[in-house]
């Protein structure tokens, strides 16, 4: 029987069934909506999670690389083993014109990490939406080996809104070229 024939027979839904329907839908539109707000939060959590490691992983390739290209380590620009530290480094790589040699710099400066390559403006290596926490730099410079600076960053998602900090920490170590 339809609900058509049902109301001409006189016999429609009563109340408590109508309250049972009723009950039953709002109890799945309440797990639906729960499901869907988790997923939603954790969907969050992750790309906040993913842009802290983003912006770690190209503040170390950046420095890694430089070190790696370093002919020495600039000591009076240099800080080792604070928070933040500073990092100089003599390089003969991308000189300006008439010279053999430049200076590369990298420091934290308003809660982002820098370059700063002799005669040109300091670049923001790190997005806004992030914040570093810690830059440490170490000097090991070892007497029978080449010189390596140790590297750790932490950085952490930079939200208005109240919830997990999504911080990053990465570590690596990089050896100057033979001179």
């Amino acid at each position: 029987m339809t609900l058509i024939t049902q109301l001409k027979n006189g016999r429609g839904f009563t109340l408590i069934e109508i309250t049972v329907y009723v009950s039953i839908l709002a109890l799945v539109s309440l797990v639906i909506v729960v499901f869907v707000n988790q997923l939603l939060g954790v969907n969050e959590t992750t790309r906040r999670t993913r842009e802290s490691l983003d912006n770690a992983r190209r503040v170390l390739d950046t420095i890694a690389q430089e070190i790696r290209h370093a002919d020495s380590v600039y000591t009076p620009t240099s800080s080792f083993g604070v928070n933040p530290g500073q990092l100089g480094l003599e390089t003969s790589r991308d000189v300006p014109t008439d010279e053999n040699t430049t200076f590369v710099d990298f420091y934290v400066d308003n809660n982002g990490v820098y370059i700063k390559r002799e005669s040109q403006a300091a670049q923001l290596l790190t997005s806004e939406k992030v914040k570093v926490t810690d830059l440490t730099f170490t000097n090991l410079n070892g007497a029978t080996s080449r010189p390596a600076i140790r590297l750790s960053v932490t950085v952490e998602y930079n939200s208005p809104i109240s919830g997990p900090k999504n911080t990053v920490t990465l570590k690596s170590t990089a050896v100057l070229r033979s001179i």
